[in-house]
């Protein structure tokens, strides 16, 4: 009898637990990741600020779609670190208007994007190259036979060629490598090439990007849009490889070309925002600090952007390569040799930095140039296309092909209805650049996230009732 009443303490403690979890999901607003499988363009009247993103007054009636995002390197620990990013679409009759926002609590200001201080003589600063901590337990040693070869280890200059070895396996490296070994045995890679990073991750040494407090990388934003000829796409993924498909590296033959899309019959073209370039700030964007963008002789382009904006950077990605919309081919080969004037500032973009969270706003008219219509969409109503987003977080070691992605397309339309759900956001702030923890918060009508959770909570609520009503009736 004592057993008995004992085991239904027991499970009355556990039942109540059970109720008090479902009233907390059943009532509170839950911001769980959760991949929405459509988003939507809602039609609006207005037009976007880009000097003060996401504060215009048509945003406050869209509501968030809350989407998840995964490692694009698993076995990183520094790929995936963003869990989801929060996005709204609009349009206007003649423009699109995509919103980003994503919790960076630790922003990375003043950082120059490599591509961007490649193109500046006094450019300095943490960015202008990457390092790449090795897998724990990777070692290595000189071999001697190569007369010819030598390798820096720890500012040290030694002969013979520099060998990696990790649980047996053995990679040679180029000739002039470059390696500091911390106190605790780790190896950090200096001036990585891309085919080096193939390597590398394909043999089990690519352990993430190496940052610190003095060294890290841009922070980005990118929103792919699919152009293959296989309809719907299954994969948003971009081959890690060389230059060029088939390069020969070092002795060694590299299969793909780095950031081509592995779909099969797939394209896209990638509006990529990049906080060290692209972000029209001069206080906190070295490359508009520099005013490198007015300087056509810098950037090989033959225009300027009259507006000095913020952009997003055009990109077009196939199964063979990854490339520049534009003829200067500043982060990647360019995909024409001469005309595409303006192409480069295309995509305009405004950012700003508050309570821990980025916002960026990325606004492009719905027609393209007939120039750019081989690697741009057209956006029309009727039209499902499909769309991906990544972020990364530089100053924790995001950046390259380290980053957060969507693990696949979502549908995207058009829709000819103004939006339906309000959304009202209060902030404690006004957008400043500041690394305090979040604060605002975000009241709405019931979104797609909070219903799931609170369905949840209602049905756990639901069993954990019966189960007493089944228990205390004997």
């Amino acid at each position: 009898m004592r057993s008995s009443l004992s085991s239904r303490k027991l499970f009355l403690i556990a039942t109540v637990g059970m109720l008090v979890a479902a009233l907390v999901m059943g009532l509170a607003s839950v911001p769980m990741a959760q991949t929405t499988p459509q988003v939507v363009a809602y039609k609006i009247t207005g037009t976007a600020n880009l000097n003060a993103p996401g504060t215009e007054q048509f945003w406050s009636n869209i509501a968030w779609d809350n989407i998840s995002l995964t490692a694009n390197i698993p076995q990183a620990p520094t790929s995936g670190i963003t869990h989801y990013v929060l996005v709204k679409a609009a349009w206007n009759g003649t423009d699109l208007m995509i919103l980003m926002r994503w919790y960076a609590p630790s922003p990375a200001f003043g950082v120059w994007s490599a591509a961007a201080g490649a193109l500046y003589p006094p450019a300095s600063g943490p960015g202008l190259f990457r390092l790449i901590e090795l897998t724990p337990g990777t070692t290595y040693y000189m071999n001697t036979s190569y007369s010819n070869y030598y390798a820096v280890v720890n500012g040290v200059p030694k002969s013979g060629r520099l060998i990696l070895n990790y649980s047996g396996i053995t990679l040679p490296t180029p000739n002039g490598t470059q390696i500091e070994v911390l106190s605790n045995g780790t190896i950090i890679l200096y001036h990585s090439l891309r085919p080096m990073e193939d390597l590398l991750y394909n043999n089990g040494m690519f352990y993430g990007y190496y940052t610190n407090s003095t060294w890290y990388y841009p922070d980005r934003a990118a929103i792919m849009w699919y152009m293959g000829t296989v309809i719907p796409p299954t994969s948003d993924c971009m081959n890690i490889g060389g230059k060029v498909p088939g390069q020969t590296f070092d002795g060694f033959t590299l299969k793909d070309a780095g950031g081509s899309l592995q779909q099969q019959g797939g394209a896209a073209n990638i509006w990529m925002w990049v906080s060290g370039a692209t972000w029209a700030n001069k206080t906190y964007d070295p490359a508009f600090a520099a005013n490198l963008w007015q300087n056509e002789s810098l950037t090989g382009l033959p225009y300027i952007d009259p507006g000095n904006q913020g952009f997003a950077v055009p990109l077009y990605t196939n199964n063979t390569n990854m490339y520049e919309v534009d003829t200067a081919g500043i982060w990647y080969a360019p995909v024409s040799s001469s005309g595409l004037n303006g192409s480069l500032f295309f995509v305009k973009t405004g950012a700003t930095y508050s309570d821990g969270y980025w916002t960026v706003e990325y606004v492009r008219p719905l027609a393209v140039p007939q120039a750019y219509a081989q690697w741009m969409p057209n956006f029309t109503v009727g039209n499902t296309y499909y769309v991906a987003f990544a972020v990364w977080q530089g100053k924790l070691g995001e950046t390259l092909f380290d980053k957060s992605i969507t693990s696949g397309f979502l549908q995207f339309t058009l829709s000819t209805s103004p939006p339906s759900q309000t959304t009202t956001t209060t902030s404690t702030s006004t957008n400043t650049t500041t690394t305090t923890p979040p604060s605002s918060t975000t009241t709405s009508t019931v979104s797609n996230v909070t219903l799931d959770v609170t369905v949840v909570g209602a049905v756990v609520a639901i069993i954990a009732l019966v189960a007493l009503y089944v228990v205390f009736r004997r």
